[in-house]
């Protein structure tokens, strides 16, 4: 089994109250790694438009950038 990774919790949580009950609704979306992920993985793709890396390759780096900005925000 893989250890506990930090996943930065949601990245657009909401509450909103459900249109027929009065009972809050939460939405959590997805985590704050895979944002921060998608958004180094689109940076990656886009600097090297005439060039591809691999695709393991990309997705490997932009977790890599994902966890280092968690870390950094860590940080007190």
């Amino acid at each position: 089994m893989t250890a506990s990774r930090d996943n930065g919790g949601p990245a657009f949580p909401s509450t909103e109250d459900h249109p027929s009950y009065d009972l809050p609704m939460h939405c959590f979306g997805m985590s704050l790694r895979d944002w921060f992920a998608g958004q180094a993985l689109a940076g990656d793709l886009a600097a090297t438009p005439n060039c591809r890396p691999s695709i393991i390759g990309s997705a490997e780096r932009a977790y890599a950038y994902a966890d280092a900005m968690l870390a950094e925000r860590a940080k007190p």
